[in-house]
């Protein structure tokens, strides 16, 4: 019961702790919490430190329950196990270690040392499915990719009358899912098609960062995606025209500059780790989805089927091995299919 609602406590944090986990911690004595909380945001206190900070004095020969392992390394905050040891508590219920090398153990067994006991492993799987994209980038250093089609009964992505394919219900889904990661991609192509905003508007939530692929700098000064309501990323080529970039540079944008036409799908997810976003949600177009899907680097794959079909237009071949045994998902008038690639 108390680490389910620390887990719960842990949602609150999506789409703003950056490439932290989220995490959230209950202070519990006589069987009554006396202190809670989860990790806001990037820089600010960890969940045990402002559960602790509830609790107070109280929280003296209590117990703690934490979905993930306390830190015991000095990040933006200090280590959350000096805080732990200093409350006097009495046992600390962890759900999941902490996969990250400077981690993993360490904090438990500091605890330990102290005297703390630690139960281990309570409600793990769940633990560790809400942080599996932390899992991935604190290994890699190369964020979590999850792949959003939207496609007609025929597989086309575009070729019909409608800005967007699927329903108002399936928007708000994908709203919801922006509203989690870190960041957001599409191609050059896309952006010149669409203007797309990529914001979170229909649940306002928390609008991840942008990034397009436009190696020769086609974007309009005018586009949406420049407009100034999240972090902005253009991957391009180094020799586009220096006006150019120096203008949108002068509107905060980001410019990381590689050196090729195309760019393998390794190489631009090591470059995004580097700019420290661990979550990645590629939305389109078709060149982008085929790159992603051919060299096989997602980790995740939601697929949107609308109850209609276009004549012409881009079509994505997907391998249907893929959704053996998967049984579709009714988002308003259309059908989600969502797998993970490792399973």
């Amino acid at each position: 019961m108390f680490m389910q609602h620390a887990l719960t406590l842990a949602t609150k944090g999506w789409g703003r702790t950056g490439i932290n986990p989220f995490v959230g911690a209950v202070v519990v004595k006589n069987g009554r919490i006396i202190g809670q909380g989860y990790h806001r945001k990037i820089g600010e206190a960890h969940a045990e430190v402002i559960a602790l900070a509830e609790a107070g004095i109280r929280a003296r020969n209590s117990d703690l329950y934490v979905n993930l392992e306390p830190c015991c390394v000095h990040g933006y905050t200090p280590p959350c196990v000096n805080a732990l040891i200093a409350s006097k508590i009495k046992r600390v219920v962890v759900a999941a270690k902490d996969p990250n090398p400077a981690v993993n153990g360490k904090g438990i067994m500091a605890l330990r040392q102290h005297g703390i006991e630690v139960v281990e492993d309570v409600l793990v799987t769940q633990a560790c499915e809400l942080n599996r994209w932390y899992g991935k980038y604190i290994v890699t250093k190369m964020p979590y990719v999850i792949l959003k089609i939207a496609v007609t009964e025929n597989m086309k992505i575009s070729g019909f009358s409608t800005k967007y394919i699927t329903s108002e219900d399936s928007l708000r889904y994908v709203h919801a899912l922006r509203s989690q990661v870190g960041a957001v991609l599409i191609g050059i192509n896309t952006l010149l098609t669409d203007n797309p905003l990529l914001t979170d508007r229909l649940v306002r939530r928390h609008n991840p960062a942008r990034i397009v692929i436009d190696p020769h700098l086609e974007i309009p000064l005018d586009a949406n995606f420049l407009l100034p309501t999240a972090r902005r990323i253009i991957i391009t080529k180094p020799d586009n025209t220096p006006t150019k970039m120096d203008a949108l540079r002068e509107l905060g944008v980001e410019l990381v500059c590689l050196d090729a036409d195309h760019y393998p799908t390794r190489e631009l997810l090591v470059n995004i780790g580097l700019l420290k976003i661990g979550s990645l949600l590629v939305e389109g177009g078709g060149e982008t989805f085929t790159c992603f899907l051919k060299e096989k680097n997602y980790d995740e794959l939601y697929l949107f089927v609308a109850p209609t079909s276009a004549p012409k237009g881009i079509e994505i071949n997907l391998d249907q091995a893929i959704f053996t045994g998967k049984a579709p998902e009714k988002i308003g008038e259309d059908s989600l299919y969502h797998v993970y690639r490792n399973n």
